[in-house]
């Protein structure tokens, strides 16, 4: 990420592509809940001319996540958690770069933002080098772009996120090969910016790749991972899905107690995901709790004073979640 393009260029002629697992390629077929289309633009450069749009089946979203691979990924590898964050009612566009690195490619949610004049609030990030460029483009786009998610990234020097009206986020597991570069980054980042450290995670795990032979395949320069690939998405869409729900007109209100990145809400996220969405009640408390979480949080924000015991009496009911999940 602090290469110049000549060395990006050397090294697309020296790596292979990191080729997409068998899971995220089923992952590319659409279903009852999620449409997945492969979006040719003639105006790109033959062989990446195309990009993948994920859009839930029965909603019509207002907000746009547009998502840059890593280097040397094949896009489709990204497939598994694009389809999750859609099936939340997120339009979610994963853009094929040339040569598979976004150095040669930053600008092209241009297109994708042209393409889907209904999305009202868009927000870019990436894995690794998609990430550094999905902050490069945010920094020359503040007028439409809102949020910046990063997994496993920091903004390019020179691309400062400082001082800006960015929301932003930046996710990362602490086997990642570059730990401390990430934690840097927070100098590069608007303030107040969460860091959702994923214990054991690593780099590769960001998304479903591989080198078709090795099914613990880890990328030069990365650490083997003490999680699982399924433990560690799940912690990223469970987090890249809280940051977006910031943008709806409905909000949470158990992060602006917690914050997105206690373990005590990623906790409670699990109870909703795992229980109470199984069942048709619990998917009512759920819509119930969206609502009109918007008049919650504005609620704490003109009265600050409520926030302790508040906080309080959800600490108080998350040993009881996690003896219901026990069950």
């Amino acid at each position: 990420m602090v290469f110049s393009v000549s060395d990006y260029a050397v090294l697309a002629q020296t790596e292979d592509i990191r080729l997409a697992m068998p899971e995220a390629l089923e992952a590319m077929e659409s279903d009852f809940r999620v449409t997945v289309e492969t979006v040719e633009v003639a105006e790109w450069e033959e062989g990446s001319n195309f990009y993948f749009a994920f859009k839930p089946k029965h909603a019509s979203p207002t907000i746009g996540f547009i998502f840059y691979p890593g280097g040397l990924v094949d896009p489709r590898a990204y497939a598994p958690p694009a389809r999750a964050i859609a099936e939340k009612g997120y339009l979610v566009v994963i853009v094929k770069m040339i040569r598979d690195l976004a150095v040669f490619s930053a600008d092209r949610a241009d297109r994708i933002i042209s393409d889907y004049s209904g999305i009202k609030t868009w927000a870019i990030g990436g894995h690794s080098i998609g990430g550094s460029f999905a902050c490069y483009y945010a920094h020359k786009h503040m007028d439409v772009i809102d949020g910046v998610v990063l997994w496993a990234a920091w903004p390019p020097e020179g691309y400062s996120l400082v001082g800006t009206n960015l929301k932003a986020i930046s996710i990362y597991g602490t086997n990642d090969g570059d730990p401390e570069g990430i934690k840097a980054g927070a100098a590069l980042l608007p303030e107040g910016t969460p860091f959702v450290e994923i214990e054991g995670g690593n780099h590769t795990q960001c998304g479903y790749y591989w080198d078709g032979v090795n099914e613990d395949y880890v990328q030069l320069g990365d650490n083997p991972a003490d999680i699982s690939r399924e433990k560690q998405q799940r912690i990223i869409i469970e987090s890249t899905l809280d940051f977006l729900s910031q943008f709806k007109d409905s909000a949470c209100p158990v992060l602006s107690l917690f914050g997105a990145d206690d373990a005590r809400a990623a906790t409670l996220r699990e109870f909703r995901d795992t229980v109470m969405a199984k069942s048709a009640a619990g998917e009512k408390l759920i819509d119930l709790y969206y609502s009109n979480g918007k008049r919650v949080v504005a609620f704490f924000d003109r009265n600050p004073w409520i926030k302790y015991p508040a906080r309080k009496l959800l600490e108080l009911s998350v040993p009881v979640v996690e003896l219901l999940m026990g069950l």
